[in-house]
């Protein structure tokens, strides 16, 4: 994805914070926070959430109802990101449209309404969409790794979001979509890189943020699932055969530290969805991958929740 406007957030006065007043973010503002078989069903329960039981561990986030909410979030996330588009692809009248890790299917069914003609698959490892959607979606679990059995050359557009951590051989998934592409189609791929970054030192080392985001890193790396996939997208497509990659990338504020509305908006989005965030990312990695107890995994989260709180902290993520 083309730069976009990756320029210095403006932080607003009232976010500076000094040593006599709470770090926290309050109350008060604006912003205060039959075809499948039964055993795609039988979910498994860990740590007081819910997961996929269908290949069961290739995808570490869980999918209750609680995480359903966080990915509608961050739906919206990007649309307030994008100005209310679905896609940055120059589509016109695409006819046939796969969204590989569809979640809850938020965006194949937006997509679906702007595109009425067109057919729209989305596919995923948990069967969490809705029954009453537009005629023209389909939902399918599937695994987005496994080999595609749709026909070849057979869609207009490809899309996929927030699937880092999610997917081994990212080279095959790329060779997959642009075998299945019609020639002059489109894929679009939407990742965030797995930290935080500041630009005016309030990011030190030594927060519960920094530890969180470290270990997370290193327990998806010992997965096979890495998350670190932004900096390789471009080498990939170029190695898929995929023509002209253009990239872009935003700073979103976590937080309501932004001078500007827009963003400061964005910021408290993003912070409603870090309260389950840092829970749904760290548990299953910490204790399946790192070993640790519960108690330790939880004091980790805890902490990484409440540093994001913290209105003295200017921290963005890169999308």
């Amino acid at each position: 994805m083309p730069a976009g406007d990756s320029q210095r957030i403006a932080v607003d006065p009232r976010a500076q914070g000094d040593h006599d007043e709470s770090s926290d973010y309050l109350s008060g503002s604006e912003y205060s926070t039959e075809s499948l078989s039964s055993s795609i069903f039988e979910y498994r329960y860990e740590n007081g959430r819910r997961y996929h039981a269908y290949k069961d561990g290739n995808y570490i986030l869980p999918n209750d109802e609680k995480e359903q909410n966080r990915l509608d979030i961050i739906h919206h996330i990007y649309l307030l990101m994008l100005k209310d588009e679905l896609h940055l692809a120059p589509l016109e009248n695409p006819q046939r449209i796969l969204d590989l890790g569809t979640g809850t299917g938020i965006w194949a069914m937006d997509m679906a309404e702007r595109y009425p003609s067109a057919e729209v698959i989305g596919t995923d490892l948990s069967p969490i969409q809705p029954s009453w959607v537009p005629p023209n979606v389909h939902f399918q679990i599937d695994d987005a790794e496994s080999d595609w059995t749709w026909e070849e050359n057979s869609f207009d557009f490809i899309h996929l979001r927030h699937l880092s951590g999610a997917i081994k051989d990212w080279q095959k998934l790329m060779e997959q979509a642009f075998k299945f592409l019609k020639p002059g189609g489109y894929i679009e791929i939407h990742e965030y890189d797995m930290g935080l970054f500041s630009d005016d030192g309030t990011l030190p080392e030594d927060l519960w943020l920094w530890k969180f985001y470290d270990l997370v890193n290193k327990a998806a790396n010992k997965n096979g699932r890495a998350f670190q996939i932004v900096s390789n997208i471009e080498s990939l497509l170029n190695s898929a055969r995929f023509e002209q990659p253009d990239y872009r990338m935003y700073k979103l504020p976590l937080g309501l530290w932004a001078a500007d509305p827009k963003m400061k908006e964005i910021g408290a989005y993003l912070l409603l969805n870090a309260e389950s965030a840092y829970d749904a990312f760290g548990m299953a990695l910490f204790t399946r991958e790192l070993g640790m107890t519960v108690e330790e995994a939880r004091e980790i989260v805890t902490g990484a929740e409440k540093d994001s709180r913290n209105k003295k902290i200017h921290a963005y993520s890169k999308q």
